[in-house]
């Protein structure tokens, strides 16, 4: 295997991180890392956006030329950063006495991502197909060729000449951007950027960890510039090396399952009563080995979950985690996101973690904003000013949040650069925006509650500053919202699904445990929570309720909701087993379901009650300033945990009672969605828990705790040790990153027509090929356009239809293409190619075996030959 393309891959991203670090130096200026392990998402991302922005407003081109030219902005960003701190600091730290300081920190995360980014190129070499099933890599290839063949954006969708891309394709224009400068081919770029994605989450989640555990060691002292003692210790090293291995290499406990099922322990009750697929069935050759051999068995791990019909029928639920995610090899969304995730959730703790005072000349250290003193003028002319006075305090609170907003972020660059990365969320995928600016919400508005010294004060300023920065993440991203359509459809209440409890432990195992025993430590120490404990069980266990019976009155009384419900009650099963086919009965047979199963409901209401409690009693401690006008805060770092574990604990809860309303019309996507960043956030949790567990308990309680987190943590690794092997066949293929040589090894005229047309064939050139049967996808289909990034007619329509909402333009085009390819009336046939601007036709073995072959000889006097190979030709427009 040549390792050319792997060295320029590596080197290119190695600009990126160095220039990432130049701004972040300043940027994370809080953490003691000073935002090194954050270096190449943050680079990739600022270059992204300065080349997606210029592109869409045709400033720039989405070319080498316009990426050279973003790469040069954000150096000069970088360097007007450093000169700013330079002047306001002259003798603050340098970046290279930090790295004096710290080299040990340093080589660690440098050592994880090099040893990562190695291993996961090899896994890829031995296992790199981009195939058509099992994931998403056919839409992905085709993002990332249409997106090279665009001049600016939004890119061209090859799955549907004339139209731009409608999804978030952020992520893929940092694909296409690397791959060009590399000046590498899109399907060898494809198998070098999971490894990327791999190695900054990894390095990501290291430096979380390892700056939270240095926060906790040193949670008041603003390091000296001239001293040499390192910050981040051994401590904060060891535990920023477990951060990683919870976030991006732990496994669920479904792999342990796999072993157990295998080896035939347990009865057959024990397995049909656990209820996940495919283990349900009698394992074959039981007791001859303990290595699962099923097909694709590790494909379960990804859906442990399952959710049923009124009726029995079982129902699909996707619960990926990251290493799942990492082992698919997809470049989907939530993976493309996860690097820039964890750069957002640093960005919070860099927010909280800011010791400077928001205080202006004379005013009080510990005073809380003033109330507005009573008026002296009459009652009339009270009444008459009201309105005033309502839009007077308004402006006043926006003004001074916005003020607040900006001292927390570092500066107003600062907090541009916060917007540019939260906003970019979005853009990445789209449901990560919601759920982390909640947490950089959460986190100011904690750092304000220390501030004024109590929440009371701080929950004004610190929702409309929240508020502030997730509206200006949006109108920093306005020309996406502007071209982007989507298939969701408002919320849905989950009727009679409630989670197994089994399967959320099978899911989250390690992680519960870490928590509960991580507030139980909490608890210990901090008492206060205890007066809090009673109203906030009520709001989480209570709140959700309403919730849903909220959503469940909107559908009542509305029309959709009110169809929705009927379209349920017209199903002659669910008429024979509901008796009475009517509203009653169906929330009674809903009812009586959650009474089956309430306990992962429960247990969900009672640690979010307990981690709200323990919030709201560490909001009120270590309040004022030192005289130096710093503030002192011991409990940054147990703060920044309990917000992770209030949004953590939040998502998977929130779907046990409402789902978004898709194409799909379950709760699939939501809980894949939603579990995904739970993963993630309740990893970091768990993480920060060994730390500070380990260094508070002692005796027994220690031993249970050592004991059960080993067991779970051992059994949690069974997954990526096992699925690993598998999924490169023991590494005993032939080793190559060409993610299409299978192609050239089984459809060879494909192949031959999809290097001709990437030498040859114009960037804007339209193809017409087979797009298969109508909603198509995971088929052999659109198989020319997704891997040239030429637009053809219509390539999987099923995908189309997720991502514009409906299939409106795609059935408009059926049966235009039938006709092309069937017609023999020449007039009619040259009309159509007219019409859709058509340069190609393709002629393969996918169209003989589809259309006539009347109709497909006439392109022999329509057309002249371009290209033939094979059993493929290719006919171009004279």
């Amino acid at each position: 295997m040549d390792l050319t393309p792997v060295v320029i891959w590596w080197l290119t991203i190695s600009i990126f991180g160095l220039v990432g670090w130049l701004v972040a130096f300043s940027l994370l200026r809080n953490l003691p890392d000073r935002g090194f392990a954050f270096a190449r998402p943050l680079g990739l991302l600022l270059t992204g956006y300065i080349l997606w922005l210029g592109g869409t407003f045709r400033l720039l081109q989405n070319s080498v030329g316009g990426s050279l030219v973003a790469l040069a902005l954000v150096l000069a960003l970088a360097i007007g950063l450093i000169w700013q701190r330079q002047q306001r600091s002259p003798g603050s730290l340098s970046m290279l006495a930090w790295l004096r300081r710290e080299w040990r920190y340093a080589l660690s995360v440098e050592l994880l991502y090099h040893v990562a980014f190695a291993g996961w190129v090899l896994f890829k070499a031995y296992n790199p197909n981009i195939e058509t099933t099992g994931g998403e890599k056919w839409m992905e290839i085709a993002f990332i060729n249409g997106t090279l063949r665009s001049d600016y954006f939004p890119p061209q969708d090859p799955w549907l000449s004339g139209f731009g891309i409608s999804y978030y394709y952020f992520g893929y224009v940092f694909m296409a951007m690397v791959t060009r400068l590399t000046g590498l081919i899109s399907t060898i770029a494809f198998n070098l950027y999971i490894p990327t994605l791999f190695a900054m989450t990894l390095t990501a989640a290291f430096g979380l960890i390892a700056n939270l555990v240095s926060l906790h060691q040193n949670p008041t002292q603003i390091p000296d510039p001239r001293s040499h003692i390192p910050n981040l210790l051994s401590p904060a090293i060891l535990t920023g090396a477990i951060g990683a291995l919870f976030v991006a290499v732990l496994g669920n406990l479904e792999g342990l399952l796999e072993v157990l099922h295998k080896r035939g322990l347990f009865t057959e009750r024990f397995w049909i009563w656990l209820d996940i697929r495919d283990l349900k069935i009698p394992p074959v050759d039981t007791g001859t080995g303990w290595v699962p051999d099923r097909f694709i068995w590790w494909w379960r791990g990804s859906r442990v979950l399952t959710d049923y019909t009124l009726t029995g029928q079982e129902q699909e639920v996707i619960d990926e985690f990251p290493f799942f995610s990492f082992l698919l090899g997809d470049v989907h969304p939530h993976v493309l996101a996860l690097p820039f995730v964890l750069l957002v959730i640093a960005l919070a703790l860099n927010l909280l973690a800011n010791r400077r005072s928001a205080l202006r000349p004379g005013e009080a250290s510990n005073e809380a904003p003033a109330a507005a003193s009573p008026s002296k003028a009459s009652a009339s002319e009270q009444t008459g000013s009201s309105f005033s006075n309502v839009i007077n305090d308004f402006i006043e609170n926006l003004q001074h949040s916005w003020h607040e907003l900006i001292e927390a972020t570092g500066g107003r660059l600062a907090f541009g650069l916060y917007a540019v990365a939260l906003g970019g969320l979005s853009f990445l995928n789209t449901w990560d925006f919601p759920i982390y600016l909640s947490v950089v919400g959460l986190a100011l508005i904690a750092r304000l509650s220390r501030r004024w010294g109590g929440l009371q004060n701080a929950l004004g300023p610190g929702v409309i500053g929240t508020g502030i920065l997730g509206v200006t993440g949006v109108i920093l991203y306005l020309p996406f919202y502007a071209t982007f359509q989507s298939q969701a459809r408002g919320i849905l209440p989950n009727l009679w699904n409630p989670t197994r409890l089994v399967h959320f432990f099978v899911f989250f195992g390690p992680f519960l445990v870490a928590t509960i025993f991580l507030l139980i430590v909490l608890s210990w120490q901090e008492l206060g929570w205890r007066k809090h404990l009673g109203w906030s069980l009520v709001l989480t266990i209570l709140g959700p309720v309403l919730v849903m019976l909220l959503a469940l009155t909107t559908i009542v009384i509305s029309p959709a909701g009110q169809a929705y419900v009927q379209g349920i009650l017209n199903n002659q099963e669910v008429q024979q087993l509901l008796g009475d086919p009517s509203i009653g009965a169906l929330l009674q047979e809903s009812l009586w379901r959650r009474l089956v199963h309430p306990w992962t409901f429960l247990l969900l209401g009672g640690l979010l009650g307990w981690v709200l409690a323990l919030a709201l009693s560490l909001s009120e401690a270590n309040g004022g300033l030192t005289p130096a006008g710093n503030h002192p805060d011991h409990f940054v770092a147990q703060k920044f945990v309990i917000i992770l574990l209030l949004v953590g604990l939040g998502l998977p809860l929130t779907v046990e009672f409402i789902f978004l309303r898709d194409n799909f019309g379950i709760r699939m996507n939501t809980v894949f969605k939603f579990y995904f960043q739970a993963w993630v956030l309740l990893a970091l949790a768990s993480a920060f828990a060994v730390y500070y567990v380990s260094r508070n308990l002692r005796g027994a309680p220690a031993l249970a705790w050592q004991v059960s987190l080993v067991g779970l943590v051992a059994g949690g690794l069974v997954y990526p040790i096992l699925a690993t092997l598998d999924k490169a066949n023991y590494f005993r293929n032939k080793p190559t990153l060409d993610g299409i040589e299978w192609v050239s090894e089984n459809r060879p005229g494909d192949y031959a027509a999809i290097e001709w047309l990437r030498e040859n064939a114009p960037d804007q050139a339209v193809i017409l090929e087979a797009p298969g049967a109508s909603y198509a996808a995971y088929q052999y289909t659109g198989r020319i356009s997704a891997m040239t990034g030429l637009p053809t007619l219509l390539g999987w329509g099923g995908h189309e239809s997720q991502w514009r909402g409906n299939y409106e333009e795609p059935a408009r085009r059926e049966p235009d293409i039938d006709t092309l390819y069937n017609t023999i009336d020449l007039q009619r046939a040259q009309m159509l190619l007219d019409k859709y601007n058509i340069t190609y036709v393709l002629v393969g073995p996918l169209e003989r075996e589809r259309y006539t072959p009347s109709g497909l000889n006439k392109f022999v006097g329509l057309m002249e030959i371009a290209f033939q190979a094979d059993d493929v030709t290719i006919y171009r427009r004279r």
